[in-house]
């Protein structure tokens, strides 16, 4: 619009300056005196006093005619649709027969040899392993009072004084056959050169019905036997091998002893 505004703005002021100029083309016609005849003498016209003309500072807005663009046709171009490829199936060609070659056939000669002779093995008879027959009076029933408790001798370090290392020893407790400390059996502790004897309940260390016997000095390898007397010198118990390692470990035996019937 702004273009417009300014096209109509010039033809405004060409027209105003047109309008000017033919202004003052007739002032300028009637300020020239007209020609005298001849003989007379020439009358003097009164001055016209012209008009001022004032130019209008506002130029006229003279539309001007409207112009309707005319629409411009495109073409388009028309596209053909590819037409649709469909893959045939792949056509299975059977590979060559092979002709089968049936190889020469060979002739094997079979030469027997000597005849094996077989000799018949004996007869083997199953024999019955004997049925074990369960003795009428039940297990052989131990002829000591007292036995080993738990099967075992067990092997620890000193912990019943203050020798450590530097001592070797056996010791234990004696039980009756309900599992209550016995004490005033007798123990006897044997082996090569050595023959030494306590009573159980003479140290408490091991608890109620304990002993100990020492044996060494210093831990070393050395095998002693125990058993338990009664107050006559009986042997009531079994003889229990006792094999030390020589471990400062292992320098404690611990031999425990449990009443299995009335002495």
């Amino acid at each position: 619009m702004s273009g417009a505004s300014r096209l109509y703005n010039i033809i405004a002021i060409l027209f105003l300056i047109l309008t000017l100029a033919a202004c003052a083309l007739v002032a300028y016609l009637f300020i020239q005196p007209a020609a005298a005849p001849a003989g007379e003498s020439a009358a003097l016209p009164t001055n016209i006093v012209l008009p001022s003309l004032t130019p209008s500072s506002t130029a006229t807005n003279t539309p001007l005619p409207t112009f309707t663009p005319t629409a411009t046709q495109t073409l388009v171009p028309s596209i053909t649709p590819s037409p649709t490829f469909t893959p045939l199936p792949p056509t299975f060609t059977p590979p060559p027969t092979a002709t089968q070659v049936i190889p020469p056939t060979a002739t094997i000669t079979i030469t027997p040899g000597p005849s094996a002779t077989f000799t018949a093995l004996p007869t083997l008879t199953n024999t019955a392993p004997p049925t074990a027959q369960p003795s009428p009076t039940g297990p052989t029933p131990s002829p000591f009072p007292f036995a080993l408790r738990d099967s075992q001798v067990t092997f620890t370090t000193n912990f019943a004084n203050t020798a450590g290392c530097a001592w070797q020893g056996i010791g234990g407790q004696v039980f009756d056959s309900n599992g209550n400390p016995l004490t005033n059996i007798r123990i006897h502790v044997f082996g090569q050169n050595f023959d030494q004897f306590a009573t159980s309940g003479s140290n408490t260390l091991y608890g109620v019905g304990g002993y100990e016997i020492s044996v060494g000095t210093a831990s070393a390898p050395a095998t002693f036997v125990v058993e338990l007397l009664s107050e006559q010198g009986t042997t009531i118990s079994p003889q229990i091998t006792v094999a030390f390692p020589g471990d400062c470990t292992r320098n404690l035996a611990l031999v425990n002893f449990i009443q299995n019937r009335p002495l």
